[in-house]
């Protein structure tokens, strides 16, 4: 006599695979969108870091000072185009918009990514790792970046830092950006900051990354 499975063991096989998937997929894909957002962060930051070389290497000036009285999209617009646009070759196509109340100009990238700038005490950028797609939301898919002076950094505005409360028990904040300890707090305080803890960290998500992708 031939032997094979009863409908009762291929059920309980089945219940048991799909057990042991819900449990790994959720780390599965925590862990592909942690390799995925790294490689666009360090592609986009060694990008803007060239095209600001090649920028002066063209013009003889340093991009990052507003040259403009207007802050307006047009003016962001304008900047955009002037500084940078010629040097990013996967722009499929740019929109003047208005993010969190302020005037913006948004750059979108043929990745699925997207730029967000807009101007404050520095020219702003906040870059989105994923596009349009949800959760939209600083620390999670989208990271600041300043630019000012030539200089472009991960956010490190020590301003911000100046009557910013520690929790009880903690030591206090510190204006050091290269102390690990002390951007990861912060981090957890403010995501503003995780940008600079990525760029400490080599844009890698290490285990005590505090904010859920």
């Amino acid at each position: 006599m031939k032997k094979g499975f009863t409908l009762a063991e291929v059920l309980i096989t089945l219940g048991i695979i799909g057990v042991v998937a819900a449990l790994t997929m959720p780390a599965l894909i925590g862990n592909y969108k942690k390799t995925e957002y790294s490689a666009r962060l360090k592609k986009f930051y060694s990008t803007m870091q060239q095209a600001i070389i090649m920028y002066n290497n063209d013009s003889g000036e340093i991009p990052g000072e507003w040259e403009s009285s207007e802050n307006s999209s047009e003016a962001l617009e304008q900047y955009w185009n002037q500084h940078f646009a010629s040097y990013f070759q996967n722009v499929i196509r740019q929109e003047k918009a208005v993010s969190e109340g302020r005037n913006a100009f948004i750059v979108y990238f043929g990745d699925g990514t997207k730029l967000f700038i807009s101007k404050g005490g520095t020219i702003d950028l906040r870059y989105d790792v994923n596009g349009d797609k949800l959760p939209n939301s600083n620390g999670r898919d989208q990271y600041v970046f300043l630019l000012k002076n030539g200089n472009f950094s991960a956010y490190n505005w020590i301003g911000d830092i100046d009557g910013m409360e520690s929790p009880e028990g903690e030591d206090k904040y510190t204006k050091d950006m290269n102390d690990r300890n002390n951007i990861l707090r912060l981090c957890k305080r403010s995501t503003a900051f995780c940008s600079q803890l990525l760029l400490l960290d080599g844009w890698e998500y290490k285990p005590d990354y505090p904010h859920r992708l």
